[in-house]
């Protein structure tokens, strides 16, 4: 099968990376690719990021995600799963590292991982990004204000893709100041991050 793998801390996931997912899922790619799965991979430890709220609640707020995708777009059942591998490994979490793990683990499986085009000014800092270009396709979604340079042989830009607009750290400042989330996360997230009283939501 062709699996796209989509990386992110998932902190929360929002209505952005809803879009990315049933966008790459339900047309071809502008290379002609058509996947048969995205794979949502949350991050374990990241030497970029900062901290983020517990696995467990991110998996939980990524499964409502996906539920949400597939009573939108019932073909898209089953085109969906998440996978705990940096999760599940103690080490600080580089995306060459995973790909080849999955490769080796899922012989039987091409993969190609996508990214938003807010990560090429940094690409040259992951680890062994050009030996990951050469082995992996990398898909670039566009986000707003972020153009798509520079890419790198190896990339696909999907640029005629609507673009998106959420980012977590938008839906982190509005939980801060109590604004409205209804244009930023899922209603069943927004739910789920009131029960769980998370990012200091009551």
């Amino acid at each position: 099968m062709k699996i796209l793998v989509f990386g992110g801390t998932f902190n929360p996931p929002h209505l952005g990376h809803q879009l990315m997912v049933e966008q790459v899922l339900l047309n071809s790619l502008n290379d002609g690719t058509v996947f048969d799965q995205v794979w949502l991979l949350p991050v374990g430890k990241h030497s970029f990021l900062k901290n983020f709220i517990d696995k467990n609640h991110r998996l939980a707020m990524l499964q409502l995600m996906i539920e949400s995708i597939c009573e939108k777009h019932e073909e898209l059942r089953g085109k969906i799963r998440i996978e705990t591998y940096e999760l599940e490994h103690s080490e600080e979490s580089q995306t060459f590292n995973t790909l080849e793990a999955l490769a080796q683990k899922y012989p039987e499986n091409k993969f190609s991982f996508l990214i938003g085009s807010d990560n090429l000014s940094k690409f040259s800092l992951w680890h062994n990004y050009l030996l990951m270009l050469e082995k992996f396709k990398f898909y670039v979604y566009p986000r707003v204000s972020f153009p798509f340079s520079p890419m790198l042989q190896g990339m696909v830009a999907l640029n005629d893709f609507p673009q998106m607009e959420v980012s977590s750290s938008k839906v982190r400042l509005a939980l801060a100041n109590n604004t409205s989330l209804k244009d930023l996360l899922n209603i069943k997230i927004i739910n789920y991050i009131k029960e769980k009283k998370l990012y200091g939501k009551n």
